[in-house]
């Protein structure tokens, strides 16, 4: 069974009474089971009002590790599990450790398991080793009192020949790295990889064919700059049918789907304008969720 879930935070609107409508109606109408929840410090600056809108019915989240990563590594270009340098790759294993414990917290507070999930990543850029990714991932899973699973979300691979963003391992390196691990691929982070809309369900292949995939996210990407940003950026485009430049069309959501077979989650992260109301941010969800049922 697919647990549904929607990265809220990349849609949610600024204003705390239409934050509250937008997390019942994400519940009331069925579009999500979990949130994906970014940490960069916290899993929330208000904590105890989070953790009321999470309690009883967003029981199957992922926290993500991506924002509080890149904030780092772009601070301190040695930070990251797969860090060649030592200090850099203790940093980085320590600061998991927190994420962990912030989520277990969480989990004990509200007495369900409310985050089930927690994405992590091979930074840093460009220099990521895959021997200290491994070592990384074995001190990870010696540590105990957890009930989180940890998963690896697979980000765009650094290539010479293409900007990039992330830049971090490639997948086959990942895999190499962490053979007791499953993974998670996010639409738009493999598609910019290879400026490739293809390239996200080969990945989806690739990860089903070795039966290590866990998750699967929708988010879009493009070839040309719009309102939302630069051409092959991370921008977690909307589906092409409610933004034209998005690449990901409900055909592709629907391959990529079908290769991955009864993965444990899936789920939409996309923007929607900065000015639309709760409505239309719901609306641009559910474009893709309707999607994945």
């Amino acid at each position: 069974m697919k647990h549904l879930v929607v990265g809220a935070y990349a849609a949610l609107p600024a204003e705390r009474a239409d934050q509250e409508r937008f997390y019942d109606e994400l519940a009331g109408r069925g579009l999500a089971e979990g949130l994906e929840i970014p940490f960069v410090d916290t899993l929330h600056t208000d904590p105890e009002w989070f953790a009321a809108q999470v309690q009883g019915r967003f029981t199957r989240s992922v926290v993500t590790a991506i924002p509080g990563t890149m904030q780092r590594v772009w601070r301190d270009a040695t930070f990251g599990l797969a860090s060649p340098d030592e200090e850099g790759r203790a940093r980085a294993v320590a600061w998991v450790t927190e994420i962990r414990r912030a989520a277990e917290d969480l989990n004990q507070r509200l007495g369900e398991q409310s985050i089930a999930w927690l994405h992590i990543h091979s930074a840093p850029s460009v220099t990521a080793d895959g021997a200290a990714f491994a070592r990384s991932l074995t001190e990870l899973t010696e540590a105990q009192g957890f009930t989180t699973e940890l998963v690896i979300e697979h980000c765009d691979a650094h290539d010479p020949a293409i900007p990039g963003e992330k830049r971090f391992l490639s997948l086959e390196a990942e895999l190499e790295a962490a053979p007791g691990f499953g993974f998670a691929v996010n639409w738009g982070r493999s598609a910019l990889e290879a400026h490739d809309p293809e390239r996200p369900r080969h990945h989806v292949e690739t990860l089903v064919a070795r039966g290590r995939l866990r998750g699967l996210m929708f988010s879009g990407a493009g070839a040309s700059d719009t309102r939302w940003g630069a051409a092959w950026a991370d921008l977690h485009l909307p589906l092409s049918s409610d933004e034209p430049s998005s690449l990901m069309t409900p055909q592709r959501v629907a391959e990529c789907l079908t290769a991955a077979g009864d993965v444990a989650y899936t789920g939409a992260k996309v923007q929607a304008p900065s000015d639309a109301d709760v409505e239309t941010r719901l609306g641009v969800i559910a474009s893709v969720i309707d999607l994945l049922r």
